[in-house]
């Protein structure tokens, strides 16, 4: 199922133009796990049915483990291009020697686009030719369910990168998909930990709540930037 495709298997998603972060997530996430679920027992076994009778033992030993990180390499790579990231332990619980071929693949010049993100419950494994970092980082941030830390991660992200402040319905839209009980949970939990104190919020002339990271710009400087943005060309909608 996840053999080594020849070039062109697949279509290459360029995800490197990071505009629109928030669209770019496969909204039908879980089906697509399923999907795809990870088979690397039965793929690892398929490839150790090398012809003994041509080759001695080394050699054997060294074609199964050569094809081993390739075939992991374009297995990240398929999953990165179909917007999943690869999790360490889903790697670990299919096959326990996986490390092995994690070590390997990190330093083989013909895999040195897959990368990881570390976050607070796992690594995760993607390819940056088909998912830009920033990708990754909000990928990261959704699978593992930490609202508190995403919405501090985007609004300091977006206050550093754009500029822009980040209006309190962004976590409403896909891929976060948050209710406003969820924001308002989340929120109270942030302003309580010190760590996130250079998030503060402002309200608009129409009453939208934004947000925004003292350590990127001034109060003054975010509340042009949200008025202007809801103003438009016309004023308030």
């Amino acid at each position: 199922m996840f053999r080594r495709r020849k070039p062109g298997f697949a279509v290459e998603i360029n995800k490197k133009e990071f505009g629109n972060e928030s669209n770019e997530i496969n909204a039908d996430r879980a089906e697509e796990e399923l999907r795809m679920k990870i088979d690397l027992v039965d793929l690892l076994d398929e490839e150790d049915l090398v012809d003994a009778e041509s080759q001695d033992m080394e050699e054997q030993g060294e074609q199964v483990g050569g094809s081993k990180y390739i075939l992991l390499a374009d297995f990240i790579r398929e999953r990165s291009i179909g917007s999943m990231l690869t999790s360490q332990k889903s790697l670990v619980e299919e096959d326990e020697t996986v490390e092995e071929t994690i070590e390997k693949m990190g330093g083989e010049e013909d895999t040195q686009d897959i990368v990881s993100i570390k976050g607070n419950e796992d690594v995760y494994y993607y390819s940056n030719q088909y998912m830009s970092d920033n990708y990754a980082m909000i990928a990261m941030l959704v699978e593992e369910k930490d609202l508190s830390k995403t919405i501090v991660e985007m609004v300091r992200w977006n206050c550093k990168t754009y500029p822009c402040p980040t209006p309190i319905y962004y976590f409403g839209k896909t891929p976060y998909s948050y209710n406003d009980e969820e924001i308002e949970i989340a929120l109270n939990k942030l302003r309580e930990d010190e760590r996130y104190k250079d998030i503060k919020e402002l309200l608009t002339g129409n009453n939208i709540r934004y947000f925004y990271s003292t350590l990127h710009m001034s109060e003054k400087y975010a509340r042009a930037l949200a008025e202007s943005t809801e103003q438009g060309e016309y004023g308030y909608n």
